[in-house]
Parts: C-alpha cells; structure tokens; sequence
C-alpha cells in the first residue's frame, strides 16, 4: 500500500535538520519509501544543494532500499483457497530443559570451565556406552594393567598429532587421567575414522596397552546416534523452513520475501494450493536482522542502520504469515543476543511487535521441540564453519553433511577456541541428548539437505544476495528457496522465489 502515515511536513522536517533542499518532485518519492531517514542521510554526505526525485531514485537502486508497492495482485486460481492446516489442531511442545533461556548463570570463571567441561564428558560417554560393545575402564586403572593386556576406554580428546613414524597420536583424558591412544599409520580399516578425530571430541578406544599411558587403537567408536528408519505421521501436515533474512542489508530481498508472504497467505497458482494449504509449522533458524556493528565496515552495507528499526521491520513481515501456522524462532549471530553459543531468545524489546501473536514462539539456539510426536533440532549453526575449516571432506557446499558430522559426534559445538565462541554454562546445552528426527539450521546461506540414520538434516538457504566476501571465497548461496517437508511422506519440496539472473552483489 502507499504509505499514507508518512506526511510531506515529515520528510520537509528531516530533511531541513540535514541541511538539505528538497525539491517538490522528491516528496512523492520519498513518500514511497520504507525508510526515507537513511536515503536522507546519504544524500546530506554528498553535499548536493538541491535534492530532486532522480537524486532519490539514484540512491534507491544503489542502497537496495524498497519502495512501499501496492499489494501483489493475487494469481489466479480455480478454487478459493482453504488451507487444510487452519482446520488441524497445532500438537507440539517446546522442551525447555534444553534451552539456555533464562538459565545462564556462567561467569566465565576456571571452575565454570571444568563444570562444563565434566558435564560434556559425562553426557557423550555415557552415550557411547549405551551403544554396546564396550566395557570401558577409568583411564587411571590402565597403568596397573600387563602389557599387550586388551583394553577398552572413553575420554576427551586433548591434542592429536602425527609422530615421527607417521602414526596418529591422540591424547585422551577423562576426569582423573590421561592415556595416548595410537592409530598405526597401516591400519587402513581404522584411518577413516581416525581422521575425522578434532580436539574436545569425546570417542571410545578399544586397544591392547603398550605401557603405563600408552595404547594401540584397534577399534574407535563415537557417541553416534542409532541407526533407524526415518518417522512419518499420519497427519497430512508440512513444516516450512526460513533462515538468514537479514532484514536491514541492502542485500536483504525484499520484494522476493513479499511474494513468499503473499503465497504463504495463499496467493498461489492452484497447483499449489495443496502444498501451502498444508503448511502448519514454520521454522526460523537465525540471522532474523543483519544487526550493526557485527563486522567492520558494516555500516556502508545497511540499508537499516538502526538496529531496532530492522527488527521493526522484521516484525512487520513476520506478522503477514497466517496465524494459523506455528511460528518458532530463534537468534543467530547477527541478531541482538550474545554470538557465543548457547544463544538466549531474542530479547522481548526487539520483537515486542510479536508478543501478542500466540502462534510465535521465540526461543534460544540451540532449541528443542516436538512437533506431531517428532523430535525437531533448531540451531542457527555458526559452529559449522569451524568443522568445515578442520575436516578436509566436509564443504560449505553441503552443509547438511557437516550437520551430520556433528549427529556423529552427539554435539553441536566442535572444538573449543576456534572461530565460534561458547559459553560454559554449568551444563552442556549443545550436547545432543536425544535423537532428533529433523534439524533445521541455517548460517551457510546454502540450500542443502541429507538423510542420516533417520534423521532429516535440512539447511534453508538465506533472503540475502551474494555478498562480496562471499564471492571472494567463491561460495555461492541459494537465496530466496523455502524448502517444505511432508511430515506424513518425508518428501521435501522447494519452492524458489529468486532469480539468479538479478544477483546483486555487495561491497567486496
């Protein structure tokens, strides 16, 4: 719709508090805009005397900043659309004992540290030891053992290494000892597994004891989650993913975010009608708003420089999805939280907009919910980034794999001290204690989805154009595609709302 609220003395006011000369052709103009503020204070850094409509326009197009438009026409279809899901009752529940929400309580101190520490050691041996096939021993009752005496053990990885006859090193150590596990460099059965091994990874060694506090590995066993086949419902019910809007870039996509709205609302060819009717839960993993200050120079990329005001603007948006769709959020590392990991909810001051919408449920990341009796995982997933830069077969090309990697592991935070930060809350909120049947992330800005021993691993891509970082290191994301899974099928469908042919690229 036009926007009507904003009134010609408005814009006259502004822009005589920037000192600037605005021309009668640039009030219709300025009229249109969602953010007609940040245009003006462009254009007062330009030193021009008098500002026209063209002078507009010209900032427009190069800010990426939105005309208010009228509402997109509806696509004609044969039948009045009537979504199924409006007539089904909403069955989840959120599992807040896994959410750090309200329960951060770590003041960085040593003993914090160790707390954690011993929790993720407790949680993900007690996993592997629930796999079968291993009597572990506390590693202090090693030394008393003979040589070449078979031996089984859990512990943390400290350190690996290559040593001078090419075998892989690795120490382990649990609450009161410490053992070096060796892999022998012709041990091709086991050098597969072994080269997945990353520093703060907890595994299970069966081995024969060389000396005190050393071993040869014969077999190396990972929490790991069972395998199974993957659950479906009888329910004829969807789950929609969104991730990485980035509300406030001048790269955000706005126009093809709209049409998502309009056909989410049902404003979509009646082929489809089957598929959006169906739509009943919609998961939104992270980077809600590009904030400020995030990376240097940030600011010169922000159509939204106001960090309040893109969260006003997020809100907006969110608020046109039907309510009879369950709306489940949660924070990234652009977004208003701290970026270490486990991240709270967005605080209610950036989306009070939304906190009279009983079907949105904001909460933190990692989150945990059962949806129609299925385990759902959400994680914004930075700490994806690290993995990928450590182990040489996973890409940023394919992220779900990477998710996978982590399933493996039973944790989302790979080692500590790299590139992502975490927070050693009394307890371990990034260990996987149950076995979810669907995880949801974003971060990658990539599209992607696998299926690994049951569980569904979907990654939903961004609303964000290719960034200029992102082509200096050749990543190319998937913007604008909204990925659909059939809960009573597990089939996945993608419904694409960019044009790679309108690639807009930011600063490099």
């Amino acid at each position: 719709m036009q926007a009507t609220s904003i009134t010609e003395q408005e814009i006259i006011a502004y822009g005589t508090k920037k000192n600037l000369m605005l021309s009668p052709t640039a009030i219709p103009v300025l009229r249109k805009l969602d953010n007609f503020k940040h245009v003006l204070d462009q254009l007062s850094l330009e030193n021009t005397f008098m500002i026209g409509a063209e002078d507009v326009e010209k900032k427009v197009v190069k800010t990426k900043i939105m005309l208010k438009q009228d509402p997109l026409p509806q696509k004609e279809t044969n039948t009045p659309f009537s979504p199924a899901a409006k007539e089904m009752e909403a069955n989840f529940a959120i599992l807040s004992e896994y959410d750090v929400t309200g329960n951060s309580n770590s003041e960085g101190t040593t003993q914090d540290f160790l707390t954690f520490f011993r929790d993720r050691f407790s949680i993900l041996s007690e996993l592997i030891k629930r796999r079968g096939g291993i009597s572990p021993k506390p590693l202090k009752r090693i030394v008393p053992l003979p040589k070449n005496e078979e031996v089984d053990i859990i512990g943390m990885v400290y350190k690996t290494w290559k040593t001078k006859n090419d075998h892989l090193a690795m120490e382990l150590e649990d609450t009161e000892a410490k053992v070096i596990a060796l892999v022998l460099k012709n041990d091709a059965a086991l050098q597969p597994s072994a080269q997945k091994i990353m520093p703060d990874d907890v595994i299970g060694v069966k081995g024969i004891k060389l000396s005190d506090n050393l071993m040869i590995a014969k077999e190396l066993i990972w929490p790991e989650i069972p395998h199974a086949k993957q659950r479906t419902i009888r329910k004829p019910v969807s789950i929609a993913a969104v991730t990485d809007v980035h509300v406030g870039s001048k790269l955000f996509l706005e126009k093809e975010f709209q049409e998502f709205l309009s056909w989410i609302q049902g404003n979509c060819p009646a082929e489809e009608q089957e598929l959006v009717g169906s739509i009943k839960y919609l998961m939104i993993t992270g980077d809600n708003v590009d904030g400020v200050g995030i990376y240097p120079g940030q600011e010169n990329e922000l159509a939204i420089q106001d960090v309040y005001e893109q969260y006003e603007t997020f809100c907006k948006l969110i608020l046109q999805i039907p309510e009879h769709i369950e709306i489940f959020l949660i924070p990234g590392n652009h977004d208003a939280v701290r970026r270490a990991d486990p991240q709270p909810a967005l605080p209610d001051k950036m989306i009070s907009l939304l906190k009279g919408r009983k079907n949105i449920h904001s909460m933190g990341s990692p989150a945990w919910i059962e949806v129609e009796g299925l385990k759902v995982l959400l994680h914004h997933g930075a700490s994806i980034h690290d993995l990928i830069s450590s182990v040489s077969y996973l890409d940023s090309e394919h992220p779900a794999k990477a998710m996978a990697d982590l399933l493996m592991r039973r944790t989302l935070m790979s080692t500590y001290g790299k590139g992502q930060p975490y927070v050693p809350e009394k307890k371990d909120y990034m260990a996987m204690k149950e076995v979810p049947d669907y995880i949801f992330f974003g971060e990658m800005h990539h599209n992607d989805y696998t299926h690994y021993r049951g569980t569904t691993i979907i990654n939903g891509g961004t609303w964000q154009a290719r960034t200029g970082y992102q082509v200096k290191l050749g990543h190319v994301p998937t913007p604008g595609v909204v990925p659909i899974v059939r809960l009573d099928t597990g089939k996945i469908t993608e419904k694409r709302f960019y044009t790679p042919e309108d690639e807009v690229h930011g600063e490099e």
